[in-house]
């Protein structure tokens, strides 16, 4: 018998109780149970909300529900007679994006507004009140008893090590009040879970004190509940996870499994993909308690096909959501990435105006990419429209091991590839090599020719067609910030 798979933008299932939370995960997921926010419900959902920009999911905030949600919507921008809305499971929970114009409006909807929430004037009309997205750990039942034999995590080795003794089965740690001290960069190593298997689950304390854990990577075969943690049956709070997970049974940000634990003010940033699996942003299950999280960035079930071929393409348009971290810093303005100089101004964008009701940005780029390698140009009439309001990077890349077979060389020196290769956690076909690059495209301007880049060895491209990636990264036009958001899409390269 097929099971059917559940993804949901925070949480595949949940049995438990979720409360105070949100997700703006771009979430692909036909042919599963899905929603923007849970796919399977037969807990208790309250004041929480998802957005969808396009309908790829079962339900817009649930794909089915069993139990209780109250006061729980998803946000859209869809046509009221559209039938991408009409074939979503819970219609009836949908609110426009554009009927939702301030703090009463938000407020009717039954979210605390004094405690909780702001209204936010974006994409999602509500956000955290910053000065409140703290919760104190004192409160905790586990704090007395453990406030005197904490562990304090100041590095990448020490959280390993920590990840390591708990997974060793000693319980002086997996019961231990944790604190993170201080930012995390795991380099894009692979992560052994804390809590790998459920009978050495994290029963503890753990504080991150508002800390971020970036740049970790959970690809092991032999690893089936993937995320920070493995198994939760103790407390978290305080922290933010920036992840890429590929999963093969259960996966989320924060914990693959949130058994009986608790769960807040937390936020997991995400690119799950995987196939025959249950995964959701924040969590993959919970049957706990999670309150004031939220979860971002994206879900896809399937890789990308580039690397078993590709089927004709059409120039494609694509629609994207810029999730920002709430940073409490008023908004601080980032250095801009430079211009492309060879971006011209597209006539057929002079009278549009960057939109305003939330982060948006297009694209459009031809099929197929021709290559002259007399000149180095890369024929692409790639258009950033006008409507927009992200500037746009464009790069095309290989994988490694594309590279290495159409090239010769990822076009590193030895050097580099050595020292890449002796990473534990390498991946020839996950790596990617950048063989062309634009610098930044404007709003209402479009690029005719991408330039390649000359690789360090001077390896070449042979004349010859190809499966390449489009990689777009997008910045705010105000702040030049960049969007957690990428789009990666296949094409088809011809060098002549």
């Amino acid at each position: 018998m097929k099971k059917n798979y559940c993804l949901g933008g925070f949480a595949a299932i949940n049995t438990g109780t979720i409360e105070n939370s949100y997700s703006l995960v771009k979430l692909s997921a036909k042919g599963n149970v899905s929603g923007g926010f849970v796919g399977k419900n037969s807990g208790n959902v309250t004041n929480s909300f998802s957005h969808i920009e396009k309908a790829k999911v079962s339900g817009g905030f649930y794909g089915i529900d069993t139990g209780s949600i109250l006061h729980s919507y998803f946000f859209h921008s869809l046509s009221e007679n559209s039938k991408a809305l009409k074939n979503l499971s819970d219609t009836t929970i949908g609110q426009r994006l554009e009927e939702i114009k301030n703090t009463d409006d938000v407020g009717n909807l039954g979210f605390d507004m004094e405690n909780v929430w702001e209204y936010g004037q974006e994409a999602k009309p509500i956000r955290f009140l910053n000065h409140n997205w703290i919760y104190d750990v004192s409160q905790s039942e586990k704090y007395a008893a453990r406030k005197e034999n904490s562990i304090l995590i100041k590095t990448a080795e020490e959280l390993r090590e920590l990840a390591n003794k708990i997974n060793a089965g000693e319980t002086g740690a997996s019961d231990a009040y944790v604190v993170l001290d201080a930012d995390i960069d795991l380099e894009g190593k692979e992560w052994i879970p804390i809590g790998k298997e459920r009978p050495r689950a994290f029963t503890g304390l753990f504080d991150g004190q508002g800390h971020t854990v970036t740049n970790f990577v959970i690809r092991d075969k032999e690893v089936t509940n993937k995320g920070f943690f493995g198994f939760l049956k103790g407390e978290v709070y305080n922290l933010t996870v920036d992840c890429r997970i590929k999963a093969n049974q259960m996966a989320g940000g924060i914990a693959a499994n949130c058994d009986e634990g608790i769960i807040g003010c937390c936020a997991a940033i995400v690119d799950i993909t995987g196939n025959q699996s249950d995964f959701g942003g924040l969590v993959g299950t919970n049957g706990g308690r999670i309150f004031q999280s939220y979860a971002a960035g994206k879900i896809h079930p399937f890789a990308f096909p580039w690397l078993l071929g590709l089927i004709p393409m059409l120039a494609i348009v694509g629609v994207l959501v810029a999730v920002n971290l709430p940073d409490g810093t008023g908004g601080n303005k980032y250095a801009p990435v430079p211009y492309d100089p060879d971006a011209i101004a597209d006539p057929d964008a002079e009278d549009d105006q960057p939109r305003t009701d939330g982060n948006f940005a297009s694209f459009q780029f031809e099929q197929k990419i021709n290559i002259d390698l007399t000149s180095g140009l890369c024929a692409f009439n790639f258009k950033n429209p006008g409507e927009s309001n992200h500037n746009i990077v464009v790069q095309l890349q290989f994988t490694d091991e594309q590279a290495k077979t159409i090239m010769g060389s990822t076009g590193r020196t030895e050097e580099e590839q050595a020292a890449l290769e002796a990473a534990e956690d390498y991946d020839p076909e996950i790596n990617r090599t950048t063989i062309a690059e634009s610098g930044s495209i404007r709003p209402g301007y479009m690029l005719e020719n991408l330039r390649l880049i000359s690789q360090p060895n001077g390896a070449t491209i042979p004349p010859g067609t190809y499966n390449a990636v489009v990689y777009l990264i997008f910045y705010d036009i105000e702040t030049n910030n960049r969007a957690m958001l990428d789009s990666q899409l296949p094409v088809v390269i011809e060098v002549e």
